[in-house]
């Protein structure tokens, strides 16, 4: 007892203090519920008005894939801030203003052609999928139209990630707010033909994606063109610079982003993929327990992005038992966080399924496999932590390199032979697959803690 008393005493008496932690915390918690959780679950809700599985499976896988997408999205965006960062604590203005030209032209033409891709190979992508007939026939339409919010989303990113490379985040947190607002409204009235709009059931959606990113992208450019302060970035509009040296430069800095990113965001459709092969019930009752586990899960996502900075600072100042320290308190108040929420869904696990259930057609079978997956949710949490501990410290591959041999060399062939075995019932099976997926995302933290034990990381050069 006295030992863990030491320890505790040590561990208090370094790094950030527990007040601080939670101030850095609490503003991410906000921008994620926004960004990541609020969004698909309104959707969704909005959509089972529609009484359809159809429609409703239709959207939960389409929507899936188009994630995996924003995912990569992410990375571009990432990579830029840490180069126009760079420009700005140097005062090279006009350099900041040439990485926000190569940023808008990579997006852009990776937007355009992963618009082309998915609007000429929408039927492809359900068919490979393995949806229902019905679902492919109501979802391509649906994932054409979607092609294009994807586009739109490429290039607000982009936008959005050089206002914070310059130590903006107040303007890109209001224009997200606006963006969701437009979104919430649009997605309601248009879905179900509201306030003398027309139904446009599924497309509706679609719909209101477009709307919500040609809004963001309208106040963004405009923020960015006619603000006194941003002048002294650019000597000509950004857009009307090209330079093929810039792009190929921020995509070799972005590979490793985007395999690591990308890896997670595809292990999600892998997953949708496999239990696809089980029908309709199967394909809505995924994603009802995902996006409720996502929004348990909203705590810890912030915590792994406040350890990524926090450790960085500590390693840059040399105090490597700060950064231990600093894991180790913001690992505990992850889990402190994380467990009543999903504990309520272990104990309600129908109550919360069947807010999405009207017609009461999937809430027995969503809500027997919502607790056991709510229980291995932890072990996501070990995985999203330390990865973010490891970014912090520039140890990017180990966590590329983690995940990816997780995925492929675990993930993808235990829940393919699972997807077969057809002895047992139908929710053994579905909750055998899902649960593959969460012992992988604990294969990569037992890999992420291993190189933490090392203390290896603490010397990563970046």
């Amino acid at each position: 007892m006295n030992f863990i008393a030491a320890k505790i005493e040590s561990m208090k008496n370094r790094g950030e203090s527990v007040k601080n932690i939670i101030l850095y915390w609490l503003p991410d918690l906000v921008s994620n519920a926004i960004l990541v959780s609020l969004p698909p679950m309104f959707d969704s809700w909005v959509i089972t008005r529609l009484g359809s599985t159809t429609l409703y499976g239709a959207l939960a896988m389409g929507v899936n894939f188009l994630y995996m997408l924003i995912k990569l999205a992410e990375a571009i965006p990432a990579a830029s801030i840490a180069i126009v960062g760079r420009h700005n604590g140097a005062q090279e203005y006009e350099k900041c203003g040439d990485g926000l030209s190569d940023t808008f032209w990579t997006t852009f033409i990776l937007g355009l052609a992963l618009f082309a891709c998915i609007f000429f190979g929408a039927g492809v992508i359900y068919a490979w999928l393995g949806v229902p007939v019905e679902m492919i026939v109501v979802g391509i339409p649906f994932l054409k139209a979607k092609a294009f919010a994807i586009f739109l989303t490429f290039i607000t990113l982009g936008l959005l990630g050089f206002m914070r490379a310059v130590k903006n985040t107040k303007v890109p947190m209001l224009i997200n707010l606006i963006g969701l607002a437009a979104f919430f409204f649009f997605d309601y009235v248009l879905v179900l033909g509201k306030l003398g709009f027309p139904k446009f059931a599924l497309m509706g959606s679609a719909y209101a994606s477009i709307i919500q990113y040609m809004l963001m992208n309208a106040i963004a450019l405009g923020y960015i063109l006619t603000n006194p302060d941003y002048k002294k970035y650019f000597s000509r509009v950004f857009f009307s610079v090209f330079s093929l040296a810039g792009i190929l430069h921020l995509l070799n800095i972005s590979w490793p982003i985007i395999i690591d990113k990308g890896t997670n965001a595809w292990a999600y459709v892998w997953l949708s993929k496999m239990l696809a092969t089980m029908g309709g019930l199967a394909i809505v009752s995924y994603d009802v327990i995902k996006n409720l586990e996502r929004f348990a899960f909203l705590p810890v996502i912030g915590f792994a992005s406040i350890i990524t900075f926090l450790v960085s600072n500590s390693l840059g100042a040399k105090d490597y038992e700060g950064a231990m320290a600093n894991i180790k308190k913001v690992y505990l108040l992850a889990f402190l966080m994380v467990a009543p929420a999903l504990l309520l869904l272990i104990i309600k696990s129908h109550y919360f399924v069947s807010i999405y259930d009207p017609t009461n057609q999937f809430t027995d079978f969503a809500g027997a496999v919502l607790p056991i997956i709510s229980l291995l949710v932890f072990c996501d949490l070990t995985q999203v932590f330390l990865a973010g501990a490891l970014r912090g410290a520039g140890d990017v591959r180990t966590v590329m390199w983690g995940r990816l041999f997780a995925c492929l060399c675990f993930f993808v062939p235990i829940s393919f032979l699972l997807s077969k075995l057809t002895m047992i019932s139908e929710l053994s099976r579905f909750t055998l697959i899902y649960s593959s997926f969460y012992l992988t995302t604990g294969l990569s933290g037992v890999i992420f803690l291993w190189r933490i034990k090392s203390r290896k990381w603490q010397k990563t050069v970046v």
